[in-house]
């Protein structure tokens, strides 16, 4: 019952918003309805122009598709390429051991300056041969 009398309270307010509609828009003068036709060519030109470029609309689709493609290659650059990919090999010995068996004295060998002091022409040779470029 209630849905009845809804549905010819709705059909009594849609038949009169129509002729009202109707009514204003046979009263506008020759200006205001040229205007209004203006601006409807106006708009179906914009739309027809919009159907022309589709690719228009899939751009946002485009530019997220990029920037994924832009950071997977990022992320395997500096997977591969990182500065720890060169490091990942530790060397076998320390640098540190080289100065543990110049430090480490014994107590009947005297000091470690003395011993570096004993051989100063092999350590001067050393040098002379390190600083020199290898002949061919």
């Amino acid at each position: 019952m209630n849905e009845e009398i809804l549905q010819t309270g709705q059909q009594a307010l849609e038949e009169r918003s129509r002729a009202l509609f109707h009514e204003s828009v046979n009263n506008l003068d020759m200006r205001t309805r040229s205007r209004l036709n203006q601006a409807r060519q106006a708009a179906v030109a914009a739309a027809a122009g919009a159907r022309r470029r589709p690719w228009l609309l899939r751009m946002p689709v485009l530019t997220s598709a990029g920037g994924f493609a832009a950071a997977a290659v990022l992320g395997v650059a500096l997977w591969f390429g990182g500065p720890l990919s060169h490091h990942a090999a530790a060397p076998a010995e320390s640098p540190f051991e080289d100065l543990e068996l110049v430090a480490a004295t014994d107590e009947g060998a005297g000091d470690a300056i003395d011993m570096l002091q004993d051989d100063v022409d092999f350590y001067d040779w050393a040098d002379k041969a390190a600083s020199t470029e290898p002949t061919a």
